[in-house]
């Protein structure tokens, strides 16, 4: 979660993930008019919750860093909240489009990207780490070191009664 990524140039995939980024070319909606835009989402199981997705052209690409839970729900029922809202649409296809809305307060973004396509590319990332074992994946001790030293509870007794006394630096 924390280490650098090292890149393996064949596929596009960094070396220490089976699974390679999905590009695709997603729709852009504003009104009535739908704009071609590419977007990529790849996943690392070295950060096992989250899957990046990339929109628009590289050097001018927009990176959102969103839950793998929220995509897999989005493919079939309408969640999120806050700056990521997704849902299903029937329109685009034979299995339709996922919608996802980005943004707070003022104009949304809205993106549209084909629904089956990224219910194949998310089993893959399920194949990959199945769901209920990512933090299996978590160094949770070195995650403490980042966030800085003596954050990690360390519980001392005390010699004289017992009992447990402090919780480090905090």
């Amino acid at each position: 979660m924390s280490e650098p990524r090292r890149r393996d140039d064949r596929a596009g995939r960094t070396a220490e993930s089976p699974v390679a980024p999905w590009r695709t070319t997603g729709h852009r909606v504003h009104g009535d008019l739908e704009v071609p835009i590419e977007v990529v989402f790849s996943y690392d199981p070295a950060d096992p919750w989250a899957v990046r997705a990339s929109f628009g052209q590289v050097g001018g690409a927009v990176d959102w860093t969103l839950s793998r839970e929220l995509l897999h729900a989005g493919t079939r029922t309408s969640c999120g909240v806050g700056d990521v809202q997704l849902w299903p649409m029937r329109r685009g296809g034979l299995q339709g489009r996922l919608r996802i809305r980005l943004g707070g307060t003022g104009v949304p973004v809205l993106v549209d990207v084909d629904r089956s396509a990224l219910r194949s590319w998310l089993s893959a990332t399920f194949h990959a780490v199945p769901a209920g074992t990512e933090s299996a994946r978590i160094d949770w001790a070195a995650e403490a070191e980042h966030i800085g030293p003596g954050v990690a509870p360390e519980v001392e007794r005390d010699a004289g009664r017992g009992e447990a006394s402090g919780y480090g630096d905090i």
